[in-house]
């Protein structure tokens, strides 16, 4: 993909129906969903069509973005963390735990899980 006048280059690159590489280039900060983009290296694309939605940087409303990676150990994203805190009442590092299984291994992440409870959880649930 190349817009010129905006100044945004998109590329990817195939070997057979497998991505090997992509390339997001603009004169502005870009807004491809890093987690998507690196899961679909271990993706299967037969379609012209489907080897082109790589080029949009993000999941489409199908799928959703999980975000930066928090918990590395089971791949829980921000973006997941937030939402269980906030549309699904987790509002202790255990409960994100239970619901996602983040922070349950090592437990390097339970810190940045605590913060994102503390700005995402409801008034109520962060005075508690």
């Amino acid at each position: 993909y190349r817009d010129v006048s905006g100044g945004h280059y998109r590329f990817a690159a195939f070997r057979a129906e497998k991505l090997v590489g992509a390339l997001f280039v603009s004169t502005r900060p870009i807004t491809a969903a890093r987690a998507f983009v690196t899961d679909q290296l271990s993706a299967t694309f037969a379609s012209p069509a489907a080897r082109q939605q790589i080029l949009a940087g993000r999941p489409g409303a199908a799928t959703p973005d999980r975000g930066p990676t928090v918990c590395a150990c089971f791949d829980v994203g921000f973006n997941q963390i937030a939402a269980a805190v906030t549309t699904g009442g987790c509002t202790t590092v255990d409960a994100v735990g239970a619901a996602l299984k983040a922070g349950t291994n090592c437990g390097s992440c339970r810190s940045e899980i605590k913060r994102i409870i503390a700005e995402h959880a409801p008034a109520e649930a962060a005075s508690v």
